[in-house]
């Protein structure tokens, strides 16, 4: 086998499937990846490669941009097998609400392939069933996920692998429409998709508070030169203490009494690993359980209305009773 068989390989695979590349970051990625080759060689991989997969170079501006002629198939090795091409099948149609644009356009030669490989099983119908003995629903409203910039998503992902800073212009929320777009530097730390919405985790310059950005929001995005702050950081473990509960570290001992089967479902997935239940004579259904306390808790109380009550503790139960008869007022305004 050729000795560069493997650095042409991880080229092609370099170039993306929308957008292009110029030949300095293919040089810097095939690095990363262990080739450490000089500029003129990378150029002329890409000539040679260019003429056996049809590749374009852009040259109406420096650098030079390297894209595919037309949407590339897929290259892998080994090829697809069924259970792989039904499970992107599913992705593509049940989960299509929840991934971002960019997402798809980055997965669209697996979906084609996929299709392409059950056709090649499923010609005879078998797959055509499956549209009505399945389906994705929502826990909550039915959302459209916001429209992510390729581009945006593209630099995004490629600053957090590397590990550089980036320059954001980031519009605020469509709330507040006076706000003016403002525009920082940032070290990303994560992605994390919460529901139909992609968060950008970041610190801001060399701040240690951690900030979730909506990545929809983010209207440009430049990967620059500066490594991110090394200053420890544990997407799971900031996750597990509320981030994405809107905040908040307490953790509070919480009893619960749910009515008319409202609670049911928490006894098959439970607040926590400790938690214990108790059922009344009167059909109700008591849990006890050690939760963190965040908003996004009152706001899953409140989604129970009249069918759950808050025993304990007394603050939490003092804020759902306030808050419920704040919108009983509202509603009686309007009777």
């Amino acid at each position: 086998m050729d000795k560069n068989f493997p650095r042409l390989l991880d080229t092609l695979q370099l170039i993306p499937a929308q957008g292009k590349i110029s030949t300095p970051e293919i040089k810097r990625r095939l690095a990363d990846r262990g080739h450490n080759t000089t500029a003129r060689t990378v150029q002329r991989d890409l000539e040679d490669l260019a003429l056996a997969f049809g590749l374009d170079c852009d040259i109406r501006s420096k650098p030079y941009g390297w894209s595919w002629r037309k949407a590339p198939k897929r290259l892998s090795l080994p090829g697809m097998d069924w259970p792989e091409a039904l499970s992107f099948h599913l992705l593509q149609r049940y989960l299509h609400d929840v991934i971002p644009a960019s997402v798809q356009d980055a997965l669209r030669p697996y979906f084609d392939q996929a299709d392409e490989r059950l056709n090649e099983h499923f010609r005879d119908a078998p797959l055509k069933r499956w549209p009505q003995r399945v389906r994705v629903v929502p826990a909550g409203a039915p959302l459209l996920s916001p429209k992510i910039s390729a581009r945006v998503h593209a630099t995004v992902t490629e600053a957090l692998l590397a590990g550089f800073q980036l320059r954001l212009r980031y519009r605020p929320p469509q709330s507040v429409p006076q706000a003016p777009a403002w525009e920082h530097d940032v070290s990303p730390l994560g992605l994390v998709q919460h529901g139909a919405l992609l968060y950008l985790v970041v610190r801001f310059y060399d701040y240690d508070d951690v900030r979730m950005l909506a990545l929809h929001r983010v209207q440009t995005a430049t990967m620059l030169d500066t490594a991110v702050s090394s200053a420890r950081f544990d997407l799971d473990d900031w996750i597990s203490v509320g981030a994405l509960g809107y905040g908040g570290r307490d953790l509070i001992d919480i009893a619960l009494r749910f009515r008319n089967g409202a609670g049911d479902h928490v006894l098959e997935s439970p607040l926590d690993k400790d938690q214990a239940a108790d059922s009344g004579i009167d059909g109700s259904l008591t849990i006890r359980a050690r939760v963190i306390d965040t908003e996004r808790l009152r706001r899953w109380l409140l989604g129970f209305g009249p069918d759950v009550e808050v025993l304990k503790p007394i603050a939490l139960r003092q804020t759902i009773a306030q808050r419920l008869n704040a919108a009983a007022t509202t509603y009686s305004k309007h009777n």
